[in-house]
């Protein structure tokens, strides 16, 4: 058996499962199984030696186009250290890969937020290869927290095809829909987690990022909802630090770019390019002035600035907004799938935003 891409095509080079199970083992294995005791007594704050761990158990849980995730659970006692191992085999994923490792290192340190997977270590395994006149190939593979209890989500038209919903691929106890208002808190939630993250001097951000990808998962307890952000493949400006834009356009255009993207999904995870409903855009700004505030609690900006920048959004007559959303999807790679979705709900969206921006009080 062999891995493939996304798209069906086998990955250049080809790798068994055995390769890649053992390609982990040898990693996590290594100096005494050092590396996964390192962090199991990180994540779970005690020591840990390798009589204390009954068994260690991994799953191939993802067959991505650049990464295969395995989740890997090491047993101790009657607790469980959970983790993901990224994978990597091309040299686009690998290239990716090695980014994603130092982007989520320097987030977690730049920021303390408990929103992203704490990293471990990075590390690279080689096995026969399959090509001719080539002795071996190689893994690269990086160890970091696994949100347990955490799931997938995607946009679904429900059980009666007639309306949209959002379905939690919970692997545990069986899929399950999310109400309205938990699907308001989700898109809040995701909302508040990238302006967190999203520095208001360098115009900095964690991008790209898709729902289809399954980048944002969610926990439901006791009628809450949680979510978490698994991935961070690249974090920079996408306006440049040498435009002379403003921290307070910068922040609108990150704005509104982030209220397009919250809405794009791909049905049931893999079917066709979906666009969430009208209430995903108000709970998007919800969750972005959250994050707004609780930046300017930290003192990441100056008093006042939040209400300030609220009342300019507020005053933005449609046809300002109308010429910073074209521009925005202007710069964007008009071959991408999401596109045609998103020129034929633009004008329905610039209205809707600007609505949601005329209730902003005063």
């Amino acid at each position: 058996m062999r891995l493939t891409r996304g798209d069906g095509e086998q990955t250049q080079p080809p790798v068994t499962f055995k390769d890649y199970f053992q390609g982990i083992t040898d990693v996590i294995s290594e100096h005494g199984y050092r590396p996964l005791l390192d962090a199991a007594m990180t994540q779970l704050a005690k020591d840990v030696s390798v009589s204390d761990i009954h068994k260690i158990l991994i799953y191939a849980e993802k067959d991505g186009s650049d990464y295969h995730p395995a989740r890997i659970e090491a047993v101790i006692g009657d607790t469980r250290a959970s983790f993901t191992m990224n994978v990597a085999l091309t040299a686009r994923g690998k290239a990716g890969l090695a980014r994603e490792f130092r982007t989520l290192q320097y987030l977690n340190k730049k920021y303390q937020l408990s929103f992203l997977p704490k990293t471990y270590f990075e590390a690279e395994s080689f096995y026969e290869s399959r090509h001719h006149g080539k002795a071996r190939d190689s893994m690269l593979m990086f160890l970091a927290d696994w949100f347990q209890g955490y799931h997938e989500f995607h946009l679904s038209l429900g059980r009666q095809k007639s309306c949209q919903k959002l379905i939690v691929w919970d692997t545990d106890k069986g899929p399950y829909y999310l109400s309205r208002p938990e699907a308001w808190q989700l898109y809040s939630q995701a909302a508040e987690i990238l302006t967190g993250y999203y520095d208001i001097n360098t115009f900095d951000q964690i991008f790209p990022w898709h729902h289809a990808a399954g980048d944002f998962v969610v926990k439901k307890e006791n009628n809450s909802i949680d979510v978490r952000l698994v991935a961070a493949r690249q974090y920079a400006s996408m306006l440049g630090h040498s435009s002379g834009i403003s921290r307070r356009d910068a922040l609108l255009f990150f704005f509104l770019n982030l209220s397009l993207r919250m809405r794009i999904d791909r049905l049931d995870g893999i079917g066709t390019v979906a666009w969430a409903d009208d209430d995903c855009v108000d709970a998007t700004l919800e969750g972005f002035i959250e994050g707004l505030r609780e930046k300017q609690r930290k003192g990441a900006v100056e008093p006042g600035f939040v209400d300030s920048f609220l009342q300019d959004c507020r005053l933005l007559d449609k046809e300002e907004l109308s010429l910073m959303f074209r521009a925005i999807v202007d710069a964007c790679n008009q071959a991408a799938p999401d596109m045609p979705i998103i020129r034929r709900h633009l004008d329905r969206h610039i209205s809707k935003v600007h609505i949601a921006f005329q209730g902003l009080n005063e």
